[in-house]
């Protein structure tokens, strides 16, 4: 039997340092953003599939989607994309989205997170013995400071995945698959009288494995994914 071998992953949740801490005026913007699936003690998505003789088959799927958006004071409602944000976004969200924002707001602050994990697993056996094990662990952070007027503006983000597969058959003919696909996007923007700052991170991974074979013989792989990104700007 296949020993069953997890992921964990940390993101590094990396907190934003104000320097003017004791000075923030009234007006200005401070927000935090995350996302996990998984931690050290849990892997996020797992699926396991273990045969055992006999003429057999299995199957699973999972699809999770996480959408986190949050805004302030003036983009209540931000498109979620990043084509929306960038320099001049405020602006946009006034002029091209609609959203009742005035034009004597000085402060505009907007985030979102998107992610989309999907794992598929199969196996079919006859008298073997296959064991098909896939994981996936993924986590965001973001932290935007933006400051009244032209008090400066700050922000950090971190994004990572980590992803592992271990398929192994043996004694009768058979074999089995395993797909871990991932679309990870973080965007934070704001702007102030002194202009705007703007960040975002992507992650796109596909990971997949198979193993097949005949009667009295055996196989085993292993495939491991990690990928993580990190960014911190300060505008003055």
């Amino acid at each position: 039997m296949t020993k069953k071998i997890a992921i964990f992953m940390t993101i590094l949740l990396m907190a934003s340092s104000v320097t003017m801490a004791n000075t923030i005026l009234p007006g200005s913007v401070y927000q935090q953003q995350t996302f996990s699936v998984g931690d050290m003690a849990n892997p996020g998505m797992g699926i396991v599939l273990a045969l055992t003789h006999g003429d057999a088959c299995a199957s699973a799927s999972q699809d999770l989607y996480i959408d986190n958006v949050q805004s302030s004071p003036c983009g209540a409602n931000p498109c979620g994309k990043p084509s929306c944000f960038g320099p001049g976004f405020a602006s946009n969200l006034r002029s091209s989205h609609g959203h009742g924002c005035q034009e004597s707001c000085d402060v505009e602050a907007a985030q979102t997170q998107d992610a989309d994990l999907v794992q598929d697993a199969s196996a079919k056996g006859n008298c073997g013995i296959i064991n098909i094990n896939t994981f996936m662990d993924a986590g965001g952070y973001q932290d935007q400071f933006i400051g009244f007027s032209t008090d400066p503006k700050s922000q950090v983000q971190t994004l990572g995945l980590a992803a592992q597969q271990v398929l192994a058959r043996s004694d009768g003919p058979g074999g089995g698959d395993a797909t871990n696909n991932a679309l990870l996007d973080q965007t934070q923007a704001g702007s102030n009288a002194a202009g705007s700052a703007y960040e975002s991170s992507t992650i796109d991974a596909l990971q997949t494995s198979k193993t097949n074979g005949g009667a009295n013989s055996t196989t085993a792989l292993a495939t491991t994914l990690m990928a993580n990104t990190t960014q911190t700007q300060n505008v003055y």
